[in-house]
């Protein structure tokens, strides 16, 4: 079987690390993958860094057409069975050529299409992607919350299969140590729907002392730096921008931590189970599949008042040097559901039924 994976290529969230360890998957189970982007980028950038098979076909700007024609030679001269899309650009590509070449056509949703857009441009690209959704053979969906939106929009449920992320693991189990001042971590791009407000006014609460490590970009980091500085925290707050690799700063946390409005199953997660660190989370998408009371603290969307009993708690057992038991839970259950082979069975069963 013959998978060709297509993608903008523009992404340097959690997609990327999904597609990539994806295909790192279907290669140990002897599936031959290579990956096409529409730009030099990224996911090009990290696909080629894990001796993957990467070919770019430029677009000279988000809706150039004029690589329909060739992108439908590269597929039929390829002899793709399964052309798998990740992403509005690349969905929407396929939906213009998905009668013009031999392939089954199959979309992973990353996450949820009615939050991923905004303004005008906003509402035509998920009109766009919407349309395409509905016309693809098989939707991968990693959001359980999904299932009932897709059934509104009339895609029926025979025509999707839930998924999970995954992550390619250690050899060695990890030894979180502890650090002399409690360490706090969130990796997350510096938007809305994560929700670093709720942190940030929450942490401005608490009596103990701390050090957050705030990961990301984006639009908000102006407005968090303020507050920050409005909430008296800002000498215990470091904002570092986006970084490529972000395991040290895995290894310089106590407890990692997502405030999310809304999820699909973050690969943060399962990078903090890696490294054997405890998760803080709120209860979106599919998070209480991993986050729970034996691997760390799950709490109410949008919950301050839980959220703080959840840093009190977390203090309380970084005090007594407990955190360990929760990390090590939650390593083991990542450890054995969620490694990038058992990803690549999941889908290519998807295939397989196509």
């Amino acid at each position: 079987m013959r998978v060709l994976h297509l993608n903008a290529g523009n992404e340097d969230g959690g997609a990327r690390t999904y597609i990539v360890n994806l295909m790192k998957g279907q290669e140990l189970i002897k599936t031959k993958t290579s990956l096409l982007t529409f730009e030099e980028g990224p996911v090009a950038k990290m696909a080629r860094e894990n001796g993957l098979n990467v070919a770019v076909m430029p677009q000279k700007q988000r809706f150039d057409l004029s690589i329909l024609k060739p992108l439908v030679a590269y597929i039929e001269n390829n002899h793709v069975d399964i052309v798998h899309t990740h992403g509005p650009r690349a969905n929407f590509i396929m939906s213009l050529i998905y009668k013009k070449v031999k392939a089954k056509w199959v979309i992973t949703v990353h996450s949820d299409p009615r939050i991923d857009f905004s303004g005008l441009k906003g509402k035509v690209m998920l009109n766009l992607n919407l349309h395409a959704l509905k016309r693809a053979d098989l939707l991968f969906y990693i959001n359980p919350n999904l299932l009932s939106y897709f059934e509104s929009i009339g895609i029926n449920s025979d025509k999707t299969l839930e998924v999970f992320n995954a992550i390619d693991f250690k050899d060695e189990q990890p030894l979180p140590k502890k650090h002399s001042i409690f360490s706090l971590l969130e990796i997350a791009r510096l938007v809305e729907v994560k929700n670093h407000e709720l942190l940030l006014n929450a942490l401005s609460k608490v009596k103990f002392n701390y050090h957050l490590t705030l990961v990301g970009d984006g639009p908000l980091m102006d407005r968090l730096r303020k507050l920050s500085r409005d909430l008296g925290i800002s000498d215990k707050v470091e904002f570092v921008g986006f970084k490529e690799n972000t395991g040290d700063y895995y290894e310089g946390c106590d407890v990692s931590i997502l405030t999310s409005k809304s999820e699909s199953l973050p690969t943060v997660y399962l990078e903090s189970a890696v490294y054997g660190r405890p998760v803080i989370a709120t209860n979106v998408g599919a998070t209480d599949k991993l986050i729970n009371q034996d691997t760390g603290w799950l709490v109410d969307s949008e919950n301050e008042e839980q959220l703080l009993i959840a840093l009190n708690d977390a203090y309380l057992s970084w005090k007594e040097d407990n955190l360990n038991q929760k990390g090590l839970a939650l390593y083991q259950l990542v450890r054995d559901n969620y490694s990038i082979d058992n990803l690549a069975n999941a889908v290519n069963k998807g295939y397989i039924n196509l």
